[in-house]
């Protein structure tokens, strides 16, 4: 796989190959956003679940967090902690759900009209995932153990998984975007109105935010970052993505990533119907966001720094002392 450039435009959804897959009750299609557009971590997919079919075996990640926004139709998340703790928790379009590391297991499970959702993955450093109910591990590409069947067909040979009638009450790592605050704010062109569902639903490593932005705004200054990995995904409208001096058209359905350090700011230059977009990205101890336009620097949120042209020893006052002139120590 290439990895992402700094120049590189946005992709679109529908030329992204779609994979799929359909063994005993997993029947789902996915196209891998993150990948054809080159992500250096971030694993991010479009996945379409049959209905009344499940995406996956239920599993667990060892170290890769997770958030799922579901785009359209409903369903169930199906988790667990063990055989005597299970759960099916309604889920609906507009929803989003976090899974830490190491959480519950979880699947999800389509409702009659299907279930087509958002997947947002910060990336294994190890490839391992725990699959409980046929007591298997992938590794990777692989699993284990090795001498056992693929996990999709483990898990057909398993018969029909349990499904408990649907919870009443959802647990907090479930939430509605519609019930998440509104932050609006903005000076001149400048303007957000943002709902933070992976924050709202608990999200430690991985960022997901919906913004929704009025006709001929910017969302932001043009920046880039020194260590996180972004991308945005169109919903509807649309606008311009520029990338340096260079500008590209964004519609729904459009996916722009922009790998760490890429020494190039980018921002997003709303068209004549406004735009409505996912923000995704991970949150990297040490970040520093550039800002070219305007010479400074974000070293944590609210708080700015203007870059100077400095030598190594400007402003130290020893730095102009003669060393024969020195004090006794």
């Amino acid at each position: 796989m290439t990895l992402a450039g700094p120049h590189d435009p946005p992709i679109h959804v529908d030329d992204v190959p779609e994979n799929g897959w359909e063994v005993g009750e997993l029947q789902a299609r996915r196209r891998r956003l993150g990948a054809a557009a080159g992500a250096h971590r971030l694993g991010v997919a479009i996945i379409e679940i049959a209905p009344g079919k499940r995406s996956t075996p239920p599993h667990s990640h060892a170290d890769e967090e997770e958030i799922f926004l579901v785009l359209e139709g409903d369903g169930l998340s199906w988790q667990s902690t063990g055989r005597h703790d299970v759960h099916a928790y309604p889920v609906r379009a507009g929803d989003v759900l976090v899974h830490l590391t190491g959480g519950p297991a979880h699947t999800l499970i389509a409702g009659p009209d299907g279930l087509r959702v958002l997947v947002l993955a910060e990336g294994s450093r190890t490839g391992i995932t725990y699959l409980p109910r046929t007591r298997q591990f992938w590794l990777g590409p692989r699993w284990s153990p090795a001498d056992g069947p693929h996990p999709f067909q483990a898990d057909a040979e398993a018969g029909p998984l349990e499904v408990p009638a649907a919870s009443d009450e959802r647990p907090s790592s479930i939430v509605a975007l519609a019930d998440c605050p509104l932050e609006t704010g903005g000076q001149g062109r400048f303007r957000w109105a943002t709902r933070d569902g992976g924050g709202a639903a608990g999200a430690q490593r991985l960022v997901l935010a919906t913004d929704e932005l009025p006709p001929h705004s910017i969302n932001t200054p043009l920046h880039w970052h020194t260590m996180a990995e972004e991308c945005f995904y169109v919903l509807r409208g649309g606008g311009v993505a520029r990338i340096g001096d260079a500008r590209h058209p964004l519609r729904p359905g459009s996916f722009l990533l922009r790998p760490p350090k890429p020494g190039v700011g980018h921002r997003i230059e709303v068209g004549p119907e406004g735009i409505e977009y996912v923000t995704m990205g991970d949150r990297v101890p040490g970040d520093v966001c550039v800002y070219p336009d305007s010479g400074k620097i974000a070293v944590r949120p609210g708080v700015f720094l203007p870059i100077s042209a400095l030598t190594y020893f400007d402003g130290e006052p020893d730095a102009e002392t003669p060393l024969d002139d020195a004090p006794p120590a």
